[in-house]
């Protein structure tokens, strides 16, 4: 494919600047970030952790189990929010790249859409009682898609920045670590909150309960906002100042598009995160219907198996930052998937079987495999975006213009395809198995519902997933990117830059 001839570029007014302007903010990005710059950019994930967390975990059983509508339905109506969200993001990616203001390229998004943002995270999980079928199904779309539109306003320009505060290999895996240290916090809330608290015990299937829930959530995703965007503030300085382009913005944002897709390193990135994501987010969206009906979990271990993934994510994130930046990141993310691959399917398969025990035995086994999922994607999570980063510098070598935006549009429309894509394969999957709706609020439901309903929901949650995670590794092999190669480019884009600053 060819990409069509870029707009002209127009030169921004000139400003006074010393000749050593361009060396002066090389160095400054090869200096060490501080621990309050990186902290305060950390917070931002609260804002996706909480917002994607919450949606997998629970909107799918909410809109199923809890308000009655079809289970094809549910996920057809998330799935299009994702198809239109699709759309928004490249869009998003290319302005936030072409953006010049006082406060940089991306923090007049992150600004514009952390309150949006709160607020719809909110009206989400507060469905008026008197809707149902098409109208219901109207309500979850419309307001799925303006949620996910003001999340692709935050998300695309927050995850950018990360990879404009460095030009250091090793010092992006600190950045990317930063936001999967915080991530856990907002993984804690989700489910204390959730599980443990508003919908603890019989409340998980009453209407009234998820209401709280998703305005306290909405509030944490603010404050996880306004840290980041007024904290990275002082980062401006060390941010990549592009040349500013004129043009349609919607041509110049297809021919971004498709410049990008012509990056190799880039094309297996996205298709692998896309499978990754799809196959995590089945898993994800089931959740609650494994615990209740597959594994037959009493109320309160719920949110104990559920917890047990944080130290997981803790852990993982620490030895990341120490592990990563000894091997390629390619290697790290292989090993990573197939493991996660093998942890996605053993349980339901053994369960399936007859070959695992009840009881507290059977509790400890969840709880250790939640906990060591969350460990190594956690570890496949921090190369994978790190590797984006590279990715973008080697985008830059190759065709001169800076994409970070729509890079990273990438990474976040493969985290949306988590709760979309999940949800419309969940929906139709349970539809085909037979399974029921509406039953959460009904005691005992599990008791009259088809053994071998069960099994195959055993099936959908467990070895499905594992299935799309294995494909994604086979696609991942295509992804060639080295160190050795990224200090090759580096070296080379500096030279560029301070060429073009003393000319």
């Amino acid at each position: 494919m060819t990409a069509e001839p870029a707009p002209p570029l127009v030169e921004p007014t000139p400003t006074p600047a010393a000749p050593s302007a361009a060396k002066a903010v090389i160095e400054l990005r090869r200096s060490k970030l501080s621990i309050p710059l990186v902290s305060a950019y950390g917070a931002g994930t609260l804002v996706d952790s909480v917002m994607s967390g919450a949606l997998g975990l629970y909107l799918f059983y909410y809109v199923t189990q809890v308000c009655g509508l079809a289970n094809s339905l549910a996920g057809l109506s998330i799935f299009l929010g994702l198809l239109i969200d699709s759309m928004v993001d490249p869009i998003v990616g290319s302005l936030s790249d072409n953006t010049h203001s006082r406060f940089g390229r991306r923090h007049p998004f992150m600004f514009a859409a952390a309150l949006p943002l709160a607020i719809l995270l909110g009206v989400i999980f507060s469905i008026p009682t008197g809707l149902h079928g098409w109208g219901l199904f109207a309500f979850v779309t419309i307001v799925a898609i303006a949620l996910r539109i003001c999340h692709s306003c935050f998300n695309l320009p927050y995850v950018a920045l990360g990879a404009e505060l460095s030009d250091d290999y090793d010092e992006r895996t600190v950045v990317v670590g930063s936001r999967f240290l915080v991530g856990p916090i907002g993984t804690t809330a989700i489910v204390l909150l959730g599980t443990g608290f508003f919908l603890y015990g019989p409340k998980i299937g009453q209407h009234a309960s998820y209401l709280p829930l998703g305005w306290t959530l909405g509030a944490i995703t603010l404050v996880g906002a306004v840290i980041a965007t007024f904290g990275t503030l002082p980062a401006l300085k060390r941010l990549h100042q592009v040349k500013v382009r004129s043009g349609n913005a919607i041509a110049r944002t297809w021919t971004d598009v498709v410049e990008i897709f012509r990056n190799r390193s880039f094309v297996s990135l996205f298709a692998c995160l896309i499978l990754i994501f799809t196959a995590a987010g089945v898993a994800s969206v089931l959740g609650l219907h494994a615990y209740k009906f597959f594994w037959n979990l009493p109320p309160g271990m719920i949110p104990i198996v559920q917890l047990a993934a944080v130290p997981g994510l803790f852990i993982g994130a620490i030895v990341s930052l120490i592990v990563v930046p000894k091997f390629e990141k390619r290697t790290v993310v292989i090993v990573g998937l197939v493991l996660f691959a093998a942890l996605q399917a053993w349980l339901p398969l053994l369960r399936n079987a007859g070959l695992l025990p009840t009881g507290p035995l059977l509790y400890a086994l969840l709880m250790i495999n939640a906990a060591t999922v969350t460990f190594v994607t956690t570890g496949v999570s921090v190369a994978f975006q790190s590797a984006m980063a590279d990715a973008a510098d080697e985008h830059e070598h190759l065709f001169g213009t800076r994409r970070e935006g729509l890079y990273f549009a990438g990474l976040n429309f493969s985290a949306k395809a988590a709760v979309g894509l999940g949800s419309l394969i969940a929906g139709i999957g349970l539809d085909l198995i037979h399974f029921p709706t509406a039953i959460a609020s009904q005691p005992g439901a599990a008791a009259h519902i088809d053994p071998a309903v069960i099994k195959n929901l055993g099936l959908l949650f467990g070895p499905g997933p594992a299935v799309i995670t294995a494909v994604a590794v086979l696609i991942f092999i295509g992804y060639r990117l080295t160190k050795a190669q990224h200090a090759t480019i580096q070296t080379e884009l500096n030279a560029r830059r301070a060429a073009s600053e003393n000319s």
